[in-house]
């Protein structure tokens, strides 16, 4: 969704409510949930509770008066927190007429006293409840955390993993992504099917370069001044030079222009080979830049990982990156490095759009592929801009999306990139998956593209949880499970 600058994810506001049935104390439900409350306010979380007489569910009136109220105050999501057994038929009514995604946790029983004098059997109730919300077609908006039966302090981890998951299909169901050109003419891999974004509610802006370019054109006939921009980018190594800066700046605010005029979420060009020839420049640095202040730019006019970077932005709360899952890491760059496989190692790269936060020693370069194309035997020129280093040791998550038909397919795994010498150039690290090599094998091969987003953290539950509720069927996990058709002699 559209945000302004340094924000990396939406606001949540939830609604929170409980129930009960009619057999069971409703002050059983009541202190429960109002413990959790207070649990809720210190740790920051955005909540409403309904009016005292819709706060706990046990009737239909009951129901419908706290959807009601929480869709009057804007609410994004809600907790139903069976305090005791519950009524599983108005637990049903409720998500019925509260048609946004909702977490479905229920009371743990305190202690031998509350099982003796106040035991509330939500164990039993909470099968009932999703078995309810099941029948009438609705558990698909529901998350049922792995262990949903909560104490107060339990019950706080799972909402603030909610509020993280949300995040992801708020921001996403309401985003705008701009793409500028057309794919290059050697990858077709990364082609997209506008249906399948549209089936998690992206909404896609689609430009010729020819309308970026008339805006840089406008820009430098104006003469706008974008001192500031040149200061700050001359902050970091290999900008020094005056022309280059001057050309990077203009770009830059070009792209934020348009990121301002169609309130866009995200950004994608052709990058080559045509931007060069125009704009003087690759682009990498400046898809950098703006990536790290929360608008990520894309390269290759690649709408798929450009979304799955919205989603890794908006599960971690801070900037991300796409990278090619590239190249093999040999054995004897492994030297001292215990506990993976060399099978499980990959180099992870592109020609320099990762954050410089995320580098050691971040330089502005040229790209050398580039430059053996368009500059052979001269110094480089127009295929400078790029912003290269090696990335940080770090946890890291990788998502990527494609097209299914008029849907979509995932797949996600989590690993982090070593400190190890990646020996080459770009914005590039080594990076250990465990169980990549099969991963890659069972699930990658003839599913998905080359490109990949990638978190600087460790947030795949949240998206995993985040994708379930968009509605996306096929999502591929590293896994100690058979694949399918995988042989089961066949030694691992």
């Amino acid at each position: 969704m559209y945000m302004q600058e340094n924000q990396f994810s939406p606001d949540i506001k939830l609604g929170f409510v409980s129930a009960s049935r009619n057999c069971f104390p409703r002050e059983l439900s009541e202190k429960r949930m109002a413990r959790i409350a207070e649990n809720l306010k210190v740790a920051n979380v955005n909540f409403v509770v309904p009016p005292p007489e819709a706060s706990v569910i046990e009737s239909k009136e009951d129901a419908v008066a706290a959807a009601n109220f929480f869709k009057a105050n804007d609410c994004d999501a809600a907790i139903l927190y069976l305090g005791n057994f519950s009524p599983e038929i108005e637990d049903a009514i409720f998500v019925k007429n509260f048609d946004k995604p909702i977490l479905l946790m229920a009371a743990a029983e305190e202690d031998a006293e509350s099982v003796a004098s106040a035991r509330g059997d939500a164990l039993c109730g909470l099968m009932s409840a999703s078995l309810a919300i099941s029948k009438r077609g609705m558990l698909e908006r529901v998350m049922i955390p792995a262990n949903p039966l909560v104490d107060a302090k339990q019950a706080v981890v799972e909402i603030e993993k909610f509020v993280k998951v949300c995040k992801v299909v708020k921001g996403i169901k309401n985003a705008t992504i701009g793409l500028f050109g057309p794919r290059p003419r050697d990858f077709e891999s990364c082609n997209y099917n506008i249906a399948s974004l549209a089936s998690i509610g992206v909404e896609v802006e689609e430009f010729g370069l020819f309308d970026l370019e008339e805006t840089i054109a406008n820009l430098r006939a104006n003469k706008t001044d974008f001192s500031a921009t040149k200061a700050d980018m001359q902050k970091i190594e290999g900008v020094e030079d005056e022309t280059l800066a001057e050309r990077l700046s203009l770009y830059e605010n070009a792209l934020l222009q348009w990121k301002k005029d169609k309130k866009l979420s995200a950004a994608s060009t052709q990058c080559w080979t045509r931007q060069e020839s125009f704009s003087k420049h690759v682009p990498c640095f400046v898809n950098a830049r703006l990536t790290e202040s929360g608008f990520p730019v894309a390269c290759e006019n690649d709408a798929y990982s450009l979304c799955a970077e919205l989603m890794c932005q908006y599960a971690s709360n801070a900037p991300v990156t796409m990278l090619d899952i590239n190249h093999t890491i040999p054995a004897d760059m492994l030297k001292g490095v215990e506990g993976v496989k060399v099978e499980d190692v990959m180099g992870l790269f592109h020609c320099g759009n990762v954050p410089a936060k995320y580098l050691k020693s971040p330089k502005v370069c040229y790209q050398l592929i580039m430059s053996r194309l368009m500059e052979p035997n001269q110094k480089p020129d127009i295929t400078r801009g790029t912003l290269e280093g090696e990335i940080k040791p770090n946890k890291i998550t990788i998502l990527q999306i494609h097209g299914s038909g008029d849907g979509l397919r995932a797949y996600i795994c989590e690993g982090e990139f070593l400190d190890v010498d990646a020996c080459t150039f770009g914005s590039v690290g080594v990076a250990h998956v465990p169980g990549f090599m099969r991963f890659y094998r069972n699930c990658l091969l003839g599913r998905f593209h080359h490109h990949a987003a990638v978190a600087f953290t460790h947030c795949a539950s949240e998206l995993y949880e985040a994708l379930k509720l968009l509605g996306v069927k096929e999502i591929y996990t590293p896994s100690d499970a058979l694949y399918p058709n995988e042989n089961p002699f066949e030694k691992r």
